[in-house]
């Protein structure tokens, strides 16, 4: 199957999207421990697009999946809402073009006038030259929150600071692995990042292919 048409860039140029938010469980953190010590405040207030927090600010580029499958119904997965048990995309590339140290995780959607969904963290599993997203470990749409330990859902605690800001912060501090930002399920489209302890943070060594 062919990937929708991917409205991400839409998005980064302040379209207002009216899709209804999906929800995996998550929830906003309360005093939670081993979160990032930066403040709400603490964000790039000059610059757009989504960026995470490296050894400075760095922009995060979209990417579609090369391939999606599911069984019982594509159409269905695809749609706003949830990521269908059985629904799973791939991603060209073993790791992302963005690569961080080990760590507390802090995201920045920066002055863009709407976001789908609410922005989520999910792992993604490598594989032979790829990564794969397996929406059978994520929550699906109005499910209570599966047991830590058998989910990909990242827990985050997400603030909004400013109208057109969301701050997206990991609850705990994140190992090695391949991970990505959601912001909605549509197209799959995704904001991959790497963390591996050899990084220099924001290494384009062993990036994707687009």
């Amino acid at each position: 199957m062919k990937p929708f048409k991917c409205c991400t860039k839409l998005l980064l140029l302040g379209i207002v999207l009216t899709s209804p938010q999906f929800g995996f469980g998550q929830t906003k953190a309360d005093g939670a421990p081993n979160a990032p010590v930066s403040s709400a405040a603490d964000y790039p207030k000059g610059r757009a697009g989504v960026l995470i927090e490296a050894s400075d600010w760095t922009p995060l580029d979209a990417v579609m999946p090369s391939k999606t499958r599911a069984k019982g119904g594509i159409a269905q997965s695809l749609s706003y809402g949830a990521v269908r048990g059985t629904m799973r995309a791939d991603y060209n590339g073993e790791h992302a073009a963005v690569q961080i140290k080990p760590g507390p995780v802090s995201i920045c959607i920066c002055r863009i006038a709407s976001i789908p969904a609410d922005p989520v963290i999910v792992k993604l599993h490598p594989q032979k030259g790829m990564r794969e997203l397996d929406g059978g470990k994520l929550p699906i749409m109005g499910g209570k929150t599966a047991e830590a330990g058998k989910t990909d859902l990242v827990r985050v605690e997400v603030s909004h600071p400013d109208s057109t800001v969301w701050l997206v912060r990991s609850r705990d501090a994140l190992p090695e692995g391949e991970y990505a930002l959601m912001l909605g399920t549509q197209n799959m489209a995704v904001f991959p990042f790497t963390i591996s302890a050899a990084s220099n943070d924001t290494s384009n060594s062993a990036g994707e292919n687009r």
